[in-house]
């Protein structure tokens, strides 16, 4: 019996183990060609896991993509040069911050142009949420950039408190693009929102309100001049050593 134990103890260690190593793990995403990274959480449930990034994407992140898109090296990006977004007409951050803030005022189109340009400089398949991913990543514990403390600008990322997955900012500071069966919306609520509007209440369908002050004509279909709300983060189903 004694020797029944010891054989069934190693076994159990092992089992352990085993189950240990197949549970999903954040990831640091390098980008292709410059120095930038940054953190992929992982997301589970009884089907799947997706990986969906720690922040809201910043400027530093999305003017490279623009530097690239904007430059005779957009062959090379990912984006046709035509179709690529032209600068924008006037400081499109709005004088909230550059480096450490959020980007925002992006088209839906631009959102998809940068997931398709990042997926090309990191091998691996990026994307805008869908509604249920975002859903799923909202979970409770965070504190918020809202209409109440944010004093009417963005604010750099990762200056809350990050939810019980380890996300920042699902909530408030900028809103964020996601795909619902009726097309793009944006959601979570930024920092014009009440409190108690912010996460899943606020669903925003794009208007030619967001878009009334752009002077280009036609008008820009890579900016809103009058949605300084609007920001983006990013998913991934590949694994991390893929």
């Amino acid at each position: 019996m004694y020797d029944g134990v010891m054989r069934i103890v190693p076994l159990l260690l092992l089992l352990v183990g085993c189950s240990g190593t197949n549970e999903p793990e954040l990831f640091t995403q390098k980008v292709e060609g410059t120095d930038f990274s940054f953190k992929m959480m992982p997301v589970s449930n009884q089907n799947d896991t997706f990986w969906i990034s720690r922040t809201e994407v910043p400027w530093d992140l999305y003017d490279i993509f623009l530097q690239f898109i904007n430059s005779p090296d957009n062959l090379y990006a990912g984006v046709d040069a035509i179709t690529g977004p032209t600068p924008a007409y006037a400081s499109v951050d709005r004088g909230f911050g550059r480096s450490g803030y959020p980007a925002i005022s992006m088209s839906a189109q631009a959102a998809e142009s940068f997931c398709q340009w990042l997926s090309s400089r990191t091998g691996k398949t990026y994307s805008i949420p869908t509604i249920a991913q975002w859903n799923e990543a909202n979970t409770h514990g965070d504190t918020s950039w809202n209409e109440l403390n944010a004093g009417g600008t963005t604010h750099p990322i990762a200056t809350t408190d990050p939810n019980t997955l380890g996300i920042y900012d699902m909530r408030g500071n900028v809103g964020e693009w996601v795909t619902t069966k009726d097309g793009p919306r944006v959601i979570g609520g930024s920092f014009r929102t009440p409190p108690k509007e912010l996460g899943e209440k606020t669903l925003l369908e794009a208007d030619r309100g967001w878009n009334v002050t752009d002077p280009q004509l036609p008008r820009s279909p890579w900016w809103f001049a009058d949605a300084d709300y609007v920001g983006l983060r990013v998913v991934t189903t590949g694994e991390p050593n893929e």
